[in-house]
């Protein structure tokens, strides 16, 4: 019981979560990215040599410099906003850093009216996940607070031209999508050759309201659609904008697919966050489909916690990032930014902006892995192992070398 909490309170991500790569895939490298700042290397309170930019700098003597107030303001407290909050809080320790939290209790208005009122109480940055439709709304009134910030889950979009309006750490979407399409498709040939094809559905538990989500389907579609002959006449994309995004609505509107199409026996399910992968094998079983059914999501924390409990069922791999993993670009990212290290048009740059989509902002993709009940655990020991931290206490032993933090940027990228 206390390592599932452990594990609930240090692992996130919910959207997140496979990096692009060189054409739309994803190279890994433990190389670090270039720091795009401007101004001195001197450029802290005691005229040290200024910390890596963007990332955390295990050479850097944060505590050397005036301690710093960050607050994290999220649109609703929730499972996936208490990991982003813990993993932030493990950063603000090592960085010297004083972190607050804050919930605006699902209401856009009060969301607005809490960044007013936190500038007034001095802080330096704001780390913040409002509601994603709301993102222009909210970086306008942060510039005219003329703090700087950075998001947390949401891509902070343009709603007229879809352009970036601040750095970003994320994924390529999409391509998390195809990933999680080829993955089904292998389950499929190692496991129901002996099932008709045409007893074999394909389910994608949508939340049509944002594209984050959304693409993720529309890119499992693809591989899927390849692999498996007439599988396109037995698709279903139940929508859970319908009630909110959580695993009971997931289980309500997966369930009524599966009561409406008695002759699909097996089911390929893309879950695409962690409650909806949830919600919709536990309609699976009540339909008295156990064991018929496979799910992969994005995201992971839901899944790790699961399992650690000695819990296994159809959900059976995710897309993830642990928290300390994913929010550390986010929090050093502030972290430069309140600096002077970098400016919103420097973090990350050059490298990192899609120059072919006209982008002024660097979005940073971050690398994840598919992992499973086999390989979990390596996967938990190699970020203590990076991190040097003490969270996960599993009899393995990874390299550094078996995974990576960093990524190269996306080809396309340079236009």
């Amino acid at each position: 019981m206390k390592k599932a909490l452990v594990l609930l309170l240090t692992l996130a991500m919910m959207f997140t979560l496979v990096a692009c790569a060189s054409d739309g895939g994803g190279t890994a490298t433990p190389a670090p990215a270039p720091d795009g700042a401007s101004g001195n290397d001197s450029a802290t309170a005691n005229n040290q040599t200024k910390a890596e930019v963007g990332f955390f700098d295990p050479d850097y003597d944060y505590f050397a410099n005036d301690r710093l107030k960050f607050a994290y303001l999220r649109i609703r407290n929730s499972p996936i906003y208490a990991d982003m909050a813990n993993s932030f809080g493990i950063w603000a320790e090592l960085a010297n850093v004083e972190l607050n939290i804050y919930d605006a209790n699902d209401d856009d208005d009060l969301f607005i009216s809490m960044l007013e009122m936190l500038a007034m109480r001095g802080y330096d940055g704001f780390l913040l996940d409002p509601e994603m439709v709301n993102y222009p709304a909210v970086v306008a009134s942060v510039r005219d607070l003329g703090i700087p910030f950075m998001p947390g889950l949401g891509l902070p979009l343009d709603a007229d031209t879809g352009h970036l309006l601040n750095p970003f750490v994320g994924f390529d979407f999409r391509f998390v999508g195809e990933q999680m399409g080829h993955w089904l498709v292998e389950y499929w040939r190692e496991n129901w050759q002996d099932v008709p094809v045409e007893n074999i559905g394909f389910m994608g538990v949508d939340w049509s309201h944002v594209y984050e989500i959304s693409v993720r389907i529309d890119g499992a579609m693809g591989p899927i659609f390849d692999a498996i002959p007439g599988i396109e006449d037995r698709f279903f994309r139940p929508d859970t904008i319908v009630g909110t995004i959580n695993s009971a609505t997931a289980y309500q509107v997966a369930g009524a697919v599966f009561a409406t199409n008695p002759d699909i026996t097996h089911w390929l399910i893309v879950g695409t966050i962690d409650d909806f992968a949830d919600g919709a094998v536990s309609a699976a079983r009540d339909a008295g489909l156990e064991g018929q059914t496979v799910a992969i999501a994005m995201g992971g924390p839901g899944l790790l916690a699961q399992w650690d409990a000695g819990i296994t069922n159809d959900f059976k791999a995710a897309f993830v990032s642990v928290g300390v993993i994913f929010t550390e670009p986010m929090f050093f990212g502030l972290y430069s930014l309140v600096r002077g290290y970098a400016t919103e048009e420097t973090l990350w740059a050059p490298e990192w902006i899609n120059r072919s989509n006209n982008e002024t902002y660097a979005y940073l993709m971050l690398p994840t892995i598919i992992i499973t009940y086999e390989t979990y655990q390596y996967y938990l020991e190699w970020v203590d192992l990076y991190t040097g931290l003490d969270i996960s206490d599993f009899d393995v032993t990874p390299t550094l070398d078996m995974f990576s933090a960093r990524m190269d940027p996306p080809a396309y990228f340079a236009g």
